[in-house]
């Protein structure tokens, strides 16, 4: 005969799917506990989440750990009717290691409303583990350092910008503000449905459907004003996919795709060997130990300043308006120092 205290078999859709989950299980078991009786409706309050989260919760308590919870029509409340403890969450070394340099990676992605929650979330996780592990943790996190790019914008109010842009894509709401375009110089009124958020080089940005376009466009957060959610609500497509929308792209701007090819001498070759630059890139050996990059991008803005960077070790070989684009920039640079330029 099975034990009440046996775990249930379980599929993953049955587990708590992040660390939020697990950590409301752990504060419904320790108010149980203290014979406060909590409700659903009450636990509900407390956590900020739905009634109906809170039943699932009970549920798993009950059949996932063998929780001796009962609910207690006098007291108008849930309880034990005999001791119990949860089991203990024991990490390895190298679990609690990878996730704590996760944390120390996320801490230093300043610029959205969570930072405290990740910090007061870590502090629980550190106070369930051995001691032997969180001293040699310590040592670990001190080895290891990361170097974020500072937020582009007003912290504050790129901060807030998010908050609502997350809530209006949980509302599937529509939300309108002024934006500015740099390539135009101009500030226009805007009516975006927003789908997804996306951090990239320092910058937030919001993938949406425009409705002045009539498009999904890509709207950077620093550049949007007075944005405010509206009562509108829209239906996410099911046909859209992130990965569809930026397949072309190098980082984050569009364009038409482009054949794109660069020459890097013996010196970097080994270098753009190492890495996959984009899903689309062709790879050739040279003979005299260079390398040939190719790939299809559209954007070229970002791929100019990434090439760019290489300076003398890397040579655009087509397209043409991308290498003369190049030439007119390093002409300027050159004149900036006071260095006349040779006609190419």
């Amino acid at each position: 005969m099975t034990s009440r205290r046996s775990f249930k078999s379980s599929s993953p859709d049955d587990l708590p799917t992040n660390l939020t989950g697990f950590w409301r299980l752990c504060e419904i078991h320790r108010l149980v506990s203290q014979g406060t009786y909590p409700n659903c409706n009450t636990l509900a309050a407390h956590f900020e989440v739905h009634r109906r989260t809170i039943e699932r919760d009970i549920e798993r308590l009950k059949y996932l750990f063998g929780a001796p919870i009962e609910y207690d029509p006098s007291h108008r409340g849930y309880h034990y009717t005999e001791q119990f403890s949860l089991p203990a969450m024991r990490l390895r070394e190298g679990e609690a290691v990878a996730l704590f340099l996760g944390q120390k990676f996320l801490m230093e992605c300043r610029g959205t409303p969570f930072e405290e929650f990740i910090r007061q979330a870590m502090a629980k996780i550190r106070m369930s583990l051995p001691r032997e592990v969180e001293v040699s943790l310590e040592r670990a996190i001190n080895a290891v350092s990361f170097h974020v790019d500072p937020l582009r914008g007003e912290e504050i109010e790129v901060a807030e910008t998010y908050r609502l842009l997350v809530s209006a894509i949980q509302q599937q709401r529509t939300v309108e503000m002024d934006y500015y375009s740099a390539g135009s110089d101009t500030v226009t009124r805007r009516k975006v449905d927003p789908y997804h958020l996306r951090f990239v080089d320092g910058a937030w940005y919001c993938i949406g459907f425009c409705h002045t376009r009539n498009e999904v466009r890509t709207f950077a957060l620093d550049r949007m004003m007075n944005v405010s959610m509206t009562a509108h609500k829209f239906d996410y497509p099911e046909d859209f996919s992130l990965e569809d929308y930026l397949a072309s792209s190098w980082i984050i701007e569009r364009g038409e795709p482009t054949e794109v090819v660069i020459e890097f001498d013996a010196e970097e070759a080994k270098y753009v060997r190492g890495r996959k630059w984009h899903s689309s890139q062709r790879l050739e050996q040279l003979e005299d130990g260079s390398v040939r990059l190719s790939f299809f991008v559209g954007g070229m803005g970002e791929i100019m300043r990434w090439i760019m960077s290489f300076g003398r070790h890397a040579r655009v070989v087509k397209p043409k308006e991308l290498r003369d684009r190049i030439v007119r920039e390093l002409e300027l640079a050159l004149r900036s120092y006071g260095v006349g330029s040779e006609t190419h």
